[in-house]
């Protein structure tokens, strides 16, 4: 097995050992999209959406008369929603000038045993290797982001899937009343902020919800925290004392609001940051949950991102890990290799019919 001081196996092409070695050694850590949408393995091409009843408000049982029935409760709201799996990839390659060096180092390391051009072989691949899987969680991340914040509504055009726009556009069917935008933006210092959140409560416990999280991006965070009536009343009493005030944390906002409305509401921050590359090859970076949009969920987690296996042709150059397929090939003549991976999967809003979508910018949707 390759290890962290060991140069990866002679020749220029991966084994499967290699792969699963260096993944084995270097795990990638959780992040928040684990948590929001974890992991789910389907056989199927497609995938649906499942019951999300448990989200309800405390309703009562039916009192029976002897020997009748028992009713049947229906699931208010509810549609089964169903879709396509999306597949998406990337590759690494390595040309002729590549295998000069990497031949070069594999000499010195056969020569002087250094660790330092040990550790430079196990790069000339490992950093490939961390690439690749990272594009692969952050086309994850992307996706289950921009669904979410786009109240379930996101289609697949060239800005920004340019390697999916074919598929139809995922669009679940959300309620009129799910859906609103406040009348003074939350960039506005002076936005009533707590009363917009008492508005949307009070609806969704018109309607048997109830909220628990919220979840906002970095950005407009930051304008929470920079909110007059939030520092009011996160403020202590020597600030209230001296008229001073700073911007709370995120551990003082939710203290401050579970108080406030005699429940535990919390904010959930999305920090991520996704570079894509689109169509004409422009790349930008920005945060995948989108700006101006604050999502209310009963808990952190709302769905799954289910994905397929995708067929391994050759078991001696193609492994998996994690949700995606990693393999490696080389071409004689010309000289050139390429590493790549590749996964087939969608993210799915199983609460979907029980989470709030409101336009924290004012802006109507």
């Amino acid at each position: 097995m390759v290890t962290k001081t060991q140069p990866i196996a002679p020749g220029s092409m991966l084994t499967v050992q290699d792969i699963q070695a260096y993944y084995l050694d270097n795990p990638f850590p959780l992040g928040s999209v684990d948590a929001i949408m974890p992991l789910e393995q389907t056989l199927q091409d497609s995938w649906k959406t499942v019951s999300n009843a448990s989200y309800m408000l405390n309703e009562a049982a039916d009192p029976l008369s002897l020997n009748s029935k028992i009713p049947v409760a229906g699931r208010e709201g509810f549609k089964t929603v169903m879709g396509d799996l999306a597949t998406f990839g990337k590759g690494r390659e390595m040309t002729a000038e590549d295998f000069e060096r990497y031949e070069a180092l594999k000499m010195a390391f056969a020569t002087t045993k250094n660790p330092g051009v040990a550790q430079q072989l196990l790069d000339f691949h490992g950093n490939d290797l961390a690439y690749l899987r990272l594009a692969m969680q952050s086309e994850r991340t992307y996706l289950t982001y921009a669904l979410l914040s786009s109240a379930c509504s996101i289609e697949m055009v060239a800005a920004n899937s340019p390697y999916m726009q074919s598929l139809a556009a995922a669009t679940y069917p959300v309620s009129v009343w799910q859906k609103d935008n406040v009348s003074t933006t939350w960039s506005n210092a002076a936005a009533l902020i707590l009363d917009d959140i008492a508005t949307v409560k009070a609806t969704m416990e018109g309607y048997g919800k109830f909220i628990s999280k919220i979840k906002i991006n970095q950005t407009w965070f930051n304008h929470v925290r920079n909110n007059t009536q939030v520092q009011k009343y996160c403020a202590t009493l020597v600030q209230s004392l001296t008229s001073t005030q700073s911007a709370p944390t995120l551990e003082q906002i939710n203290g401050m609001m579970a108080t406030y409305f005699d429940t535990d509401i919390q904010f959930e921050v999305v920090k991520d940051r996704i570079t894509r590359a689109i169509a004409d090859g422009t790349k930008t970076t920005a945060n995948p949950f989108a700006d101006g949009v604050v999502v209310f969920t009963a808990a952190t987690q709302v769905g799954r991102f289910v994905w397929k296996p995708i067929y391994i042709d050759d078991p001696l150059r193609e492994t998996y890990e994690s949700f995606f397929l990693v393999g490696n090939y080389k071409n004689v003549d010309p000289s050139y290799s390429k590493i790549y991976v590749k996964g087939k999967g969608f993210p799915v809003v199983d609460t979907y019919a029980d989470n709030f979508y409101l336009k924290a910018d004012a802006v109507a949707w």
